[in-house]
């Protein structure tokens, strides 16, 4: 039996009208909006959440991912550098920025938060990946080989990341 979502929908924002502040309760609210296609009212739900309760990253990671979906990469960057400014020190900020300034072919500001979010989480492959992904865009094939290494090391790789890191390194192994 499907739940009653629309019920549950305004609980949630009776809930929220009295304790604009309740984490679980905007997160909840955002999903069923995703869930049924209702993106705009998604996105205010979430940008509420950043106004009412900035330290609470999930909102912000969230809402990056819609305005990325929207092809919004700039207020993507702007939310998360914000939030950086701030002095979160989840090691996921760097690494999400990270992807974001590689993605907006900034790979200096890339490698740089790449590595802020390896010194916390040395063990997450794909940051490895994607370090060694900016620092081979910037002509660093040795920092680069190192990178894919590291990633290669971990065993902690999907198996596409993990043949494409074995590309790459063959590659650049080549020269």
């Amino acid at each position: 039996v499907q739940g009653d979502t629309a019920g549950a929908e305004r609980q949630l924002k009776a809930l929220l009208a009295s304790q604009p502040k309740h984490v679980k309760a905007r997160e909840l609210l955002a999903s069923i909006h995703l869930e049924n296609g209702r993106v705009p009212e998604a996105q205010e739900t979430l940008e509420q959440g950043v106004a009412q309760v900035p330290a609470h990253l999930v909102f912000r990671y969230q809402l990056a991912r819609l305005y990325l979906e929207r092809g919004e990469e700039a207020r993507a960057v702007s939310l998360l550098e914000d939030a950086r400014r701030q002095g979160h020190s989840d090691p996921e900020l760097p690494a999400f920025l990270a992807a974001l300034y590689q993605r907006t072919g900034r790979h200096a500001e890339a490698v740089k938060s790449y590595q802020v979010a390896l010194a916390a989480k040395p063990q997450e492959g794909r940051w490895w990946v994607g370090l060694g992904i900016s620092l081979e865009t910037q002509q660093d094939s040795d920092a680069a080989r190192d990178a894919y290494r590291h990633a290669l090391d971990t065993g902690r790789l999907a198996s596409n990341l993990a043949r494409y890191a074995e590309d790459r390194l063959r590659a650049l192994v080549a020269h």
